[in-house]
């Protein structure tokens, strides 16, 4: 069980490997920048594994570009980037909730759309400098082992939060996005009314159970956790995949944040032409469904749908009988206010 002293010291690590990382990432593209290359950053893992399988290693046969890849997607680094001139990047897949300050801030350059088609893209996702390439669930997962009957499992937030009614460890994501939004709905705030967020009831909301919780951070984590034994039930993203991959797991949409990842080109790349033809070949349908072999997150080509496996296709975020039962994280309100939620967030999860 984490207690305040043992974060602190998590928390204390993760930052400095993450300051390692910035430290020693630039020197290491620079090193293999040449023509005909584009540097792309990710989060790594199995996503981006997917993503190269999918979409950078066809496009590279395509069209001879080569893409370089690194981690670590942070404004604070593409902020460095743009205001020094010196831009590393060329294109990132960037969270919702990153975007509206990479628009607000002047990071991200508007999109050709004389090069990329978005007819067959959802229209929400279409932006002026964006365009979304995955919807991303963070839903409710369990292990089948800890709940052998379907009936018993926990399948609401309301269900994660009744520990004596429904027990069984639980995890939890240490970040305030998602979380507050999932504690508000086990206090009783329907899905539709949750902006803007009433932090302080949704910290108290957590108060309850903060005791009871096993804390994760990186979104890889609660697969291994739920394997072992360690935690029963998590919210998770990546909880579809294992489940099709044939973890014994179960996963309930209700009340599950959707969110989406978009296509953006940092302002100032001197490739931004072929960062634009990149983007055009990854939305492609063929493309995005191929993505699905790796990772389960959702196509946003609306001819996308009946290229994705039968085994896949029932359970991905782009289905709209599992939309229906979450809402839409909004990066409208995160943008402006993630900073300062999260120092709330931070100042609660040490006391």
């Amino acid at each position: 069980m984490s207690t305040p002293e043992t974060s602190r010291r998590r928390l204390l690590t993760v930052a400095a490997k993450a300051t390692a990382a910035a430290i020693a990432a630039p020197y290491a593209i620079t090193a293999s920048r040449a023509a005909g290359q584009l540097v792309f950053s990710g989060f790594g893992g199995a996503y981006q594994e997917g993503q190269t399988k999918a979409l950078f290693e066809p496009f590279e046969r395509a069209t001879g570009i080569k893409i370089v890849q690194t981690t670590g997607v942070d404004l604070a680094k593409l902020r460095t980037q743009v205001q020094s001139g010196r831009v590393e990047w060329d294109f990132v897949a960037l969270p919702d909730r990153l975007r509206y300050t990479a628009v607000r801030d002047g990071l991200v350059m508007p999109l050709d759309y004389s090069v990329i088609d978005k007819s067959r893209i959802v229209p929400a996702l279409v932006t002026e400098h964006a365009i979304g390439c995955v919807t991303i669930p963070m839903l409710m997962a369990y292990s089948t082992k800890a709940y052998p009957d379907p009936a018993k499992a926990p399948k609401t937030w309301a269900d994660f939060w009744a520990i004596d009614r429904v027990p069984g460890q639980r995890g939890m994501y240490n970040g305030a996005v998602y979380t507050l939004e999932f504690a508000l709905i086990a206090d009783g705030v329907p899905k539709d009314s949750l902006y803007p967020l009433d932090v302080d009831r949704a910290l108290r909301s957590l108060d309850k159970i903060k005791s009871k919780l096993i804390w994760w951070s990186q979104m890889a984590q609660p697969g291994p956790m739920l394997a072992s034994g360690e935690i029963a039930v998590t919210p998770s993203v990546r909880a579809i995949t294992a489940m099709i991959g044939g973890e014994p797991l179960g996963v309930s949409y209700e009340g599950a944040a959707l969110t989406y990842e978009a296509w953006v080109v940092p302002k100032g790349t001197k490739n931004a032409g072929d960062a634009m033809k990149f983007i055009q070949f990854a939305l492609q349908a063929k493309q995005q469904a191929a993505l699905t072999e790796y990772i389960a997150y959702g196509p946003t080509n609306l001819d996308a749908a009946p290229m994705v496996s039968a085994k896949a296709r029932p359970h991905l975020s782009s289905n709209p009988a599992n939309a229906a039962k979450g809402f839409l994280l909004s990066g409208d309100y995160w943008g402006p206010n993630l900073e300062k939620v999260t120092e709330r967030w931070n100042e609660w999860r040490l006391k």
